[in-house]
């Protein structure tokens, strides 16, 4: 049996490199996409000298795991205050960013639906996840039902931000 040298090959090794940014292991080189949560983000890294920006809610920059570790250590309002989301769970989880960006709706933020501050509800179901949408979702139902929520523009908020039906419920 023949074996064969996989470092040769140029098309091997991009299979290589996308292979690593994908398995558990993370190197200093794996490239991670981090896409902006709010508008105007800059960054430039203090060892590397490599300028980032995100203009736009959305934009996306690609980042070393190097570059993301540094961030984090000595800048870490981009991730504390939610304006960078790195795109990799294993980064999320290496970094602790997990803790940050799970968020769950507790009482308080019940109450909120319950008013008429429909911003200030939009920009709480924004920052959920699709887990603690689905998490909350029987939640609004019972609301509804009860004659809690009644204000037809938070219902029809609730509706487009949750992918359900509630005005039968009305």
């Amino acid at each position: 049996m023949a074996q064969e040298n996989k470092n040769l090959s140029p098309e091997n090794e991009a299979v290589t490199q996308t292979a690593s940014a994908t398995s558990n292991v993370l190197n200093d080189d794996t490239r991670i996409v981090v896409e902006a949560r709010v508008p105007a983000v800059y960054y430039t890294c203090p060892v590397t000298f490599e300028t980032f920006s995100w203009l736009e809610v959305g934009d996306t920059q690609e980042m070393t795991f190097k570059q993301l570790r540094i961030m984090n250590t000595k800048h870490p309002r981009y991730f504390t205050e939610k304006w960078l989301l790195p795109n990799n769970e294993v980064v999320m989880k290496k970094l602790h960013l997990d803790k940050i960006y799970a968020t769950k709706v507790n009482r308080s933020d019940m109450k909120r639906f319950c008013g008429d501050d429909i911003k200030d509800v939009n920009e709480l179901l924004s920052g959920l996840d699709s887990n603690a949408k689905t998490e909350l979702t029987p939640k609004i139902v019972k609301y509804v039902k009860d004659g809690k929520i009644a204000n037809v523009k938070m219902i029809r908020l609730l509706e487009k931000q949750l992918n359900i039906e509630l005005m039968q419920y009305v």
